[in-house]
């Protein structure tokens, strides 16, 4: 039987304050950067539907320079194969893991 990898994202709620850090700094875009992208897709899939691509993504790492494959790739092994599933999959751990450290700061 394969072992499956667990998805990064999955462990973000268990990470402590340097492993957060360390995650973060391999990410090809920064933490605030990650959360307007949330943003920005939630805004652009009110208007329009997710054709199960990455459209919109797309569009806003190329607005904001950000590096396309390795944060696409990122957003995909983390079953973020298309917008809606980015925020489905990825943004509900992201927020979740953040706003607790929120809290405890």
């Amino acid at each position: 039987m394969p072992i499956l990898r667990k998805r990064q994202i999955e462990n973000l709620a268990q990470m402590n304050g340097e492993e957060l850090e360390q995650f973060l700094d391999s990410l090809a875009a920064d933490k605030e950067e990650i959360e307007e992208l949330f943003e920005y897709l939630e805004k652009k899939l009110e208007r329009e539907p997710c054709n199960d691509t990455l459209r919109f993504s797309m569009q806003f790492m190329m607005e904001n320079r950000l590096n396309f494959p390795k944060l696409s790739n990122w957003l995909q092994q983390n079953g973020g194969y298309c917008d809606c599933k980015v925020l489905e999959q990825i943004a509900p751990e992201w927020r979740k893991a953040f706003d607790r450290i929120k809290k405890t700061s």
